[in-house]
């Protein structure tokens, strides 16, 4: 049996392992990875991606694997979100913020992080945060010379906000 044979055989032979093997093998990977490399395979593996897959976490990931999930993925079904600034992802969550209206597409989320937000980017995001009804953790880094709104998030258990001494803090209320 030539070698070519015998590996198209091979592969063919992974399409017989059960759900839950793949399941398993999903837990040890991050959602992006995992996203991008089995969803490409067949409509199998797309729905098994699009079932599992839930928590997105986009710091440090390049701009072609995070526009590959952004078109590929249901966000509707996204639980977890976290968007980065950073010198590696510059840009990132004011292009996410374009293209996805938080009140209209992500309001499910019970977790939300924001990391080195830019300020042109903090004006429109800071007036959507109301819109989180379902948020359990609010993490938002960093917001200076900004006003924070009132929040009212009834399910809210953390909260962090990294901001600077410039910025208004939001009204507490008993």
């Amino acid at each position: 049996m030539s070698l070519r044979k015998r590996f198209k055989h091979d592969l063919t032979l992974l399409e017989y392992l059960p759900n839950e093997l793949f399941l398993e093998i999903f837990s040890y990977l991050n959602n992006v990875d995992t996203v991008c490399t089995f969803s490409r395979q067949n409509t199998r593996f797309q729905c098994l991606t699009l079932n599992y897959c839930y928590t997105f976490d986009f710091k440090s990931v390049s701009k072609a694997k995070f526009d590959y999930i952004i078109r590929q993925h249901d966000i509707h079904r996204w639980r977890s979100l976290r968007l980065s600034d950073d010198d590696k992802t510059p840009g990132q969550v004011t292009h996410f913020c374009q293209l996805f209206p938080f009140a209209k597409y992500i309001s499910q989320l019970k977790v939300l992080s924001i990391i080195d937000m830019k300020s042109s980017t903090a004006l429109i995001l800071l007036p959507q945060l109301t819109s989180f009804t379902c948020l359990v953790s609010l993490s938002i880094g960093f917001v200076c010379g900004k006003s924070i709104p009132f929040l009212k998030l009834p399910l809210l258990k953390h909260l962090v906000i990294n901001s600077c001494m410039h910025s208004k803090w939001m009204e507490v209320r008993p």
